[in-house]
């Protein structure tokens, strides 16, 4: 089985129930295709990464091979940084609301898809996601074998359509292990993904495009969305019921895509993601999600605004370590995600 995750379920959740109890109707999403799609200016990891132990693409692969090659070197290099930036649109009745979301992630040492960390690296993630009706904060590392977990108290700010840190909470470390962690909290921070991506679950691939300028290769797999999202829906429910005292009734997965672009040399350069559910409360279909969301990927110890000291100092100083790559540009990064939908 093979696993490839986003890094906030709990709060676009809670935020979907509360909009749903509000309005209360079913919509419709627009079905995503194979089709092709235009390479994007990269924000870090702008270079190909110099690692001489990954294992290189060729024409030859199919596209899920291509997939399979970029996930063992990506848990088998020694550090990896990842920058997700998205959108959660939740559609109910006549209201549509959109959700940010801000991820960054940082690993030190060889990763283990197995999500138990057998290899026992180090983690660090920020988790940022707003909308105009509620908001989180929150930053997890994991070292040494022992998970640290805090969250600040936030309120969203209209003015400047970001959060504002009103104070931090005090550090939390009584888990069992990771999946205690994951179903009291947030997601696994040691997969790349909490999707079961095992080849028996794809519908549809296109064929791999190599891009001479980028020296990358470029395709699209469709999901069962079904099939690959059963213990992922689990632990959004489990979150809900946890974090929220929510109940939901289901959780039907619509559809379920990744853009792939993988440096030539078997490094993933960067996704994009699409993925829609439907959620029942009660008797009746409420409401649709369609998270849209890019996640970019860097190898480079030195990657400016990604220093590890940095990210642990701030777990321990309370500092709001706010990692936004994307700056003034932030509008229209989140217009260009949205696009990459269809």
């Amino acid at each position: 089985m093979k696993k490839f995750l986003l890094t906030i379920i709990a709060i676009v959740m809670v935020f979907t129930v509360v909009l749903t109890a509000m309005v209360g109707c079913s919509n419709k999403v627009e079905q995503v295709t194979v089709g092709d799609f235009d390479i994007i200016e990269m924000n870090i990891g702008k270079e190909q990464p110099l690692w001489t132990n990954s294992k290189p693409l060729n024409s030859d692969m199919s596209a899920y091979e291509m997939f399979s090659v970029a996930l063992d070197n990506y848990y088998n290099t020694d550090f990896v940084i990842s920058q997700q930036y998205g959108t959660a649109l939740t559609k109910a009745g006549l209201i549509t609301t959109s959700q940010v979301i801000d991820v960054a992630k940082i690993r030190l040492g060889v990763g283990d898809s197995t999500g138990l960390n057998k290899s026992n690296a180090t983690y660090y993630a920020d988790s940022i996601s707003y909308s105009s009706i509620t908001s989180l904060y929150e930053k997890t590392m994991i070292k040494d074998g022992e998970i640290f977990y805090r969250n600040a108290d936030t309120k969203y700010n209209r003015r400047g359509d970001t959060i504002d840190i009103k104070s931090w909470n005090s550090i939390t470390t009584d888990f069992k292990d990771i999946q205690d962690y994951v179903n009291k909290k947030s997601n696994n921070p040691t997969t790349i993904c909490m999707y079961d991506t095992s080849e028996e679950n794809v519908e549809e691939a296109s064929e791999p495009i190599y891009d001479e300028a980028t020296d990358t290769y470029r395709f699209a797999i469709i999901f069962n969305p079904v099939k690959s999202t059963t213990e992922y829906v689990k632990t959004m429910k489990q979150q809900l019921s946890v974090n929220a005292g929510m109940e939901v009734n289901k959780i039907d997965f619509l559809q379920l895509r990744i853009r792939f672009v993988l440096w030539a040399n078997g490094m993933i350069r960067n996704v994009y993601i699409t993925e829609s559910y439907a959620m029942k409360l009660g008797s009746v279909l409420n409401s649709t999600v369609t998270l849209n969301t890019e996640v970019q990927f860097s190898y480079d110890k030195n990657e400016n605004g990604y220093a590890a000291d940095e990210f642990e100092n701030s777990f321990y100083n309370s500092a709001a370590l706010y990692v936004k790559p994307y700056g003034d540009s932030a509008v229209e990064k989140l217009g260009s995600i949205i696009a990459m939908q269809n």
